[in-house]
């Protein structure tokens, strides 16, 4: 069994020995990544903070789309914390195929994956709560992706690398991309503009979570907001 599992998890390592984005330690010891790394948008850092926000929130029993869900990491934890049922979209197939693979390898039932865009889902609220992580500067149209959020929600959850400044405003950075195409770095939003956004929605209850110990130039920072 663990041989297998080794052989699975090479099997969808892209060529030039790529990483999976998120680190699983499953139970008979094998991992995902070959180590885990320091950054505050690591999936295991970042579950840190994620789990104190929604252990304040009613999870059990509610619906989550993960949306931009990558290797499946929250929308699984999530799935664990007692969730009626978490749906994790991404463009990307590689990474629906690995997050299929950690559902399996944990039997996680409550959990499914498919490659969805956000865009083709029903203007109705389908969702207690939708999940946005790492996702708005990576893609470029922040506002129709917001849009589309609160839409299909009654709560959204997004966690994104933060602008400095007290004004309504943007920084662009052109969709450079570090890693590949569904990994760009499009535009970074100061605080005020995402609530803002949010606001001019219907989701005026709001609840910010800087990360006041970051020394970073673009700071990350968890914004929920829910309609009254």
């Amino acid at each position: 069994m663990t041989k297998k599992l080794i052989d699975q998890i090479r099997e969808l390592t892209e060529p030039g020995n790529e990483d999976w984005n998120h680190q699983y330690y499953f139970p008979n010891g094998v991992t995902t990544r070959s180590e885990d790394i320091e950054s505050p948008g690591y999936n295991l850092n970042k579950w840190k903070r994620l789990e104190k926000i929604l252990s304040n929130h009613e999870v059990k029993d509610k619906t989550f789309i993960d949306i931009g869900c990558s290797d499946g990491y929250y929308a699984i934890k999530i799935a664990e914390m007692g969730a009626k049922h978490v749906m994790g979209s991404d463009l990307d197939p590689l990474r629906i195929k690995r997050a299929k693979l950690a559902k399996n390898t944990l039997d996680i039932s409550n959990v499914d994956f498919e490659v969805l865009d956000l865009y083709d889902t029903p203007d109705t609220i389908l969702y207690d709560y939708s999940v946005g992580l790492g996702l708005l500067h990576r893609i470029p149209d922040m506002l129709k992706c917001i849009e589309k959020m609160c839409k299909i929600s009654n709560t959204v959850i997004v966690e994104f690398k933060t602008y400095k400044s007290g004004v309504d405003m943007l920084i662009d950075h052109g969709g450079k991309s570090k890693s590949n195409s569904y990994n760009g770095l499009y535009k970074t939003p100061t605080i005020v503009y995402i609530k803002n956004r949010f606001i001019e929605l219907g989701h005026k209850n709001i609840s910010v979570y800087e990360d006041i110990n970051s020394h970073l130039n673009y700071p990350r920072t968890i914004v929920v907001a829910s309609k009254e």
